[in-house]
C-alpha cells in the first residue's frame, strides 16, 4: 500500500480535510496600553546617563572660552534632561546673574544653563 498521497488513487484520499485559517494575519492583543507606554518610558530611562562633574578650574576655562566666542559660531556639547546634546550655534550673550548662555541657531534662540555645558569646540 502506497502512503505517498500524490501516488495514491484519488478515491483512496480522505476528502474530509479541514482548511485551517488560511492567510489571516495575527495582531498583538493590546489589552493595557498603559503597559506599553510604561515600557517605552523604561527604555528611554535606560538611555539616560548622569552628567560629568567638573572642578572649578574647568568651569573657569569653559567660561573664558565662551566669553571669547561671543558673536562666533561654535559647537556646544551639553546635557539636557539626561541626554547629551551637540549643537552647532552662535553664542549671542552670557547672563552673569542667572548663568545662562543665550545662543542662536538660525532664527531660533536657545537658553542653555552654563552648568550643563561640558565642551566647546
Amino acid at each position: 500500500m502506497e502512503l505517498y498521497y500524490r501516488k495514491m488513487d484519488i478515491s483512496e484520499l480522505d476528502s474530509n480535510i479541514p482548511q485551517g485559517r488560511g492567510m489571516i494575519k495575527w495582531q498583538p492583543l493590546a489589552t493595557m496600553p498603559e503597559q506599553y507606554e510604561r515600557i517605552a518610558q523604561m527604555i528611554d530611562d535606560q538611555a539616560k546617563c548622569d552628567p560629568p562633574s567638573f572642578d572649578n578650574e574647568i568651569h573657569v576655562m569653559l567660561e573664558e572660552c565662551l566669553r571669547r566666542s561671543i558673536g562666533e559660531s561654535v559647537i556646544l556639547r551639553y546635557w539636557n534632561d539626561g541626554f547629551e546634546v551637540q549643537l552647532e550655534c552662535r553664542v549671542e550673550y552670557i547672563d552673569n546673574r542667572t548663568q545662562i548662555v543665550v545662543v542662536s541657531k538660525g532664527a531660533e534662540v536657545l537658553n542653555i544653563e552654563f552648568k550643563h555645558i561640558y565642551e566647546i569646540i
